[in-house]
């Protein structure tokens, strides 16, 4: 019997009649999706679920199959049951299904017990797992056991009964990676990213070029990863900063966008602002440029309407957008960056320093008294507070 069915279409009247369909062969439990991205995330995010016992897939668009490919190529879900349905009019797609790994396949109208007797073969062959599948979980229990040599060995074991296995490249380029052989670890995740959707491999080879700031390399990754997982705000700003040195301001303020709005989301013990490198070195580049300028004063009311978020801010961070904000003219929110800078300056040159901007935050908004106080204060010459 069944603990669990997954039933994925966009299609209600074909959801219902799969559902009906896994109800008649004894499943316990089905769950319903409309959209194969959100049936993807929740197969790969869940830790206390049960994985279900197979994933019935109705293939009516492009979708379909691309969820298969996701599927095969997730290391943690890649061996799950997958029987795609099919509705007559397409059964000329049933060849494109196999060679992505489905496990069987259907083509309405289904009968439930042919369908409880196909997936009760499938889930026993599961049970007897294949030569490559057999030593794939050899490689990963080594792997576990931070016994690395054997680990590689299995895995190449794997890799050679079922070559190009983007699975296999993906726990060899791991190995590779634990064991301090960067270079190789690169080539296998690199092969790996390659094939299908393999998106940990992507992920692994972000992080290793992102360490050596290799940007350009990076791009294309966070591309492809940004349609389908949650991306840092690190490796968002770095793209950024790769399409600044290539001239395509357009683009950078794009993914400098994208950067604040996930660091903004994110969690209050965040290490530093992601965009703020590609942000001061677009100014510098392309200070007049309209669509920088639009982005510099979004983040600026950004922090004006959410005055917490500038406590995650270093003092550093607190001052280049405080300059940020001069930048686009709003004196007023560049005075909160600039005295939540004073709150944590390092030392009195710190302070000095401050005080020297605030003269100039007041002196262009027409309030030269104030001008004139902090003026005294960056010199040491005035012992009053602000």
């Amino acid at each position: 019997m069944l603990s669990i069915a997954c039933v994925c279409s966009e299609s209600a009247n074909a959801r219902r009649m799969l559902a009906s369909t896994a109800k008649l062969t004894g499943a316990v439990q089905h769950v319903e999706s409309h959209d194969p991205r959100s049936l993807w995330r929740r197969l790969i995010s869940s830790t206390e679920e049960p994985k279900p016992d197979v994933v019935l897939l109705y293939h009516d668009n492009a979708q379909a199959l691309a969820l298969l490919d996701r599927i095969r190529s997730t290391p943690d879900i890649e061996t799950l049951p997958v029987v795609v349905i099919t509705p007559e009019a397409t059964a000329s797609e049933v060849i494109h299904a196999m060679e992505r790994d489905a496990d069987d396949y259907l083509i309405t109208p289904v009968i439930p017990q042919i369908l409880a007797n196909r997936m009760g073969a499938i889930i026993s062959r599961r049970r007897n797992p294949s030569p490559f599948e057999a030593m794939l979980l050899a490689g990963k229990k080594a792997l576990k056991d931070r016994n690395h040599n054997l680990a590689r060995e299995r895995f190449e074991s794997a890799l050679r009964i079922k070559p190009e296995a983007t699975s296999a490249l993906y726990y060899l380029g791991l190995v590779a990676e634990v064991s301090g052989q960067v270079d190789e670890a690169k080539s296998y995740y690199a092969r790996a990213a390659k094939f299908r959707m393999n998106l940990r491999a992507q992920e692994r080879l972000c992080a290793l070029l992102m360490r050596e700031r290799n940007y350009n390399a990076m791009r294309p990754l966070v591309d492809n990863l940004c349609r389908y997982v949650p991306v840092s705000p690190q490796w968002l700003a770095a793209s950024g900063l790769s399409t600044l040195e290539d001239g395509q301001v357009a683009e950078a303020v794009k993914y400098l966008h994208q950067a604040h709005r996930v660091w903004v989301a994110g969690p209050d013990d965040q290490q530093g602002y992601a965009p703020m490198e590609g942000l001061s070195r677009a100014i510098q580049q392309f200070s007049d440029h309209p669509r920088l300028r639009d982005l510099c004063l979004s983040i600026v009311l950004d922090f004006e309407k959410t005055r917490p978020l500038i406590n995650r801010l270093d003092f550093r961070e607190r001052v280049a957008l405080g300059m940020v904000a001069m930048h686009v003219a709003r004196w007023s929110e560049a005075r909160t960056f600039f005295l939540k800078a004073l709150d944590n300056a390092p030392d009195e040159s710190a302070k000095r320093m401050i005080h020297e901007r605030l003269a100039m935050t007041y002196e262009r908004a027409g309030v030269g008294r104030l001008a004139k106080e902090h003026a005294q204060l960056s010199k040491g010459t005035h012992d009053d507070g602000v």
